[in-house]
């Protein structure tokens, strides 16, 4: 079970990373830079000093190496705030609320991703002094300011083209600096995921009832959640706090607001498992629940049936079966069913090592022995392997036009920057 303070970084990081300060920090705070009629506070530049650090592993020490990096993404901070001055004076530029709303959607679906449960997604945001709410609208924000850049990004880069000679002009000017093509292999798989079995599913209820059944009897619905949950609530008898309409998964929201308050449902299925929920009050759209969650997860019998199915597929495709057949009628990787399997070209050095380390010493037309990944357990079949070279005008030239072009990009945001700093007032201050 991954702890809070890995969950803390992965919010951040989710956050930040595509925005600058998606929750604005409402302290007073000191001003570090002016730019037109926007700030930059100092606790964003110390975050995103701070995440720098983070992504890169380094470990900085030294003052003056800090100082330099802290001017730097100043710098970075108030282009992309000129950037986003211009993008909103150009009347062209449309952003769509609905547009904004799906990205909102899909990043918030990214955030929960990283979490076991919505509940323990949504006690991280309070633990950060945080609601949903709140997370939404500092989100939605962000996100049309980044779709307005966008917009102008793309207007701008629509009207840069590179020419063959550019290209060969670039490929001679950066050859002896250009990075090596890595070494890369191409492959095919065959996903399979362990299922809950219906046995497995049926003992989760069978607790679930147990655990109701003791309730109703008289147990404390907190010591049972102690004892039996398997939310990060536990330790605090199942209390997950007051949301709103909307927060929590639907299923979740029907049971407790059908209830009244000291009242405790039945067994509520949801995409997490086997909730009973205590409500504690209510008011409006507003509730403040417990809960006991028997999370819902494939047990170790079921992982054994999958990989004795990995295993009856191996002996077909040894004794002659055909992959492609086999992949259509097992795999569970839908994007890549009817392709048979074939995941492209994929460097080796970018690998997981649960997925690089089985394929090493496999041959063109080798299979792999079954092997665990986070997305299940694979069978991989080696269609091409390529080594690494040196990067040359003919073999690699789309890659080149390419970098040619981002160059090219590099030099039109870099004019526009200098434009506006000529228009928009810009005061810095000492950071």
């Amino acid at each position: 079970m991954r702890n809070k303070a890995k969950y803390a970084v992965i919010l951040l990081a989710l956050i930040l990373i595509p925005t600058i300060s998606a929750f604005g920090w409402e302290t007073l705070d000191r001003v570090v830079a002016v730019v037109g009629n926007r700030v930059i506070l100092s606790s964003e530049l110390d975050f995103q000093v701070q995440l720098y650090i983070t992504q890169s592993g380094q470990q900085i020490q030294d003052s003056a190496v800090i100082d330099t990096l802290r001017k730097n993404l100043l710098d970075q901070m108030i282009n992309d705030r000129l950037i986003l001055i211009k993008a909103t004076d150009d009347t062209s530029i449309v952003v769509k609320d609905e547009d904004v709303e799906q990205a909102l959607n899909k990043r918030l679906d990214d955030l929960r991703s990283q979490f076991p449960t919505e509940q323990a997604f949504t006690q991280q945001l309070i633990a950060e002094g945080f609601t949903l709410p709140d997370l939404k609208n500092k989100l939605r924000s962000d996100i049309r300011d980044q779709q307005l850049k966008d917009q102008l990004i793309n207007k701008l880069l629509a009207k840069v083209t590179v020419t063959r000679p550019e290209v060969e002009s670039f490929y001679q000017r950066y050859r002896d600096s250009l990075p090596d093509v890595p070494q890369t292999i191409k492959v095919a798989h065959i996903l399979l995921k362990p299922e809950t079995s219906e046995a497995t599913a049926d003992s989760l209820k069978t607790l679930a009832n147990s655990i109701l059944e003791q309730i109703k009897n008289g147990a404390n619905f907190e010591d049972m959640a102690r004892k039996y949950s398997q939310d990060p609530s536990a330790s605090q008898g199942g209390d997950i706090g007051t949301f709103s309409k909307g927060d929590l998964v639907p299923e979740y929201e029907r049971a407790a607001l059908a209830l009244q308050p000291g009242e405790v449902s039945g067994i509520v299925k949801t995409q997490f498992g086997y909730h009973i929920i205590k409500l504690l009050s209510k008011s409006g759209d507003k509730f403040h629940s417990e809960h006991i969650l028997l999370l819902e997860g494939a047990a170790p019998s079921d992982s054994l049936r999958v990989e004795n199915l990995a295993k009856a597929l191996i002996d077909s495709l040894h004794a002659g079966a055909d992959w492609g057949e086999i992949v259509r009628n097992h795999s569970d990787d839908s994007d890549t069913r009817a392709n048979f399997g074939e995941l492209g070209d994929l460097s080796l050095d970018e690998l997981q090592p649960s997925f690089r380390e089985p394929l090493q010493n496999l041959g063109v037309g080798d299979i792999s022995k079954p092997f665990w990944s986070p997305s299940g357990l694979q069978i991989v079949k080696v269609l091409e392997k390529h080594e690494a070279r040196k990067m040359s005008i003919d073999k690699d030239y789309d890659l080149l036009k390419r970098y040619a072009r981002q160059e090219k990009t590099a030099d039109v945001m870099t004019d526009v920057v200098n434009e506006m700093k000529d228009k928009v007032y810009i005061e810095r201050r000492d950071i």
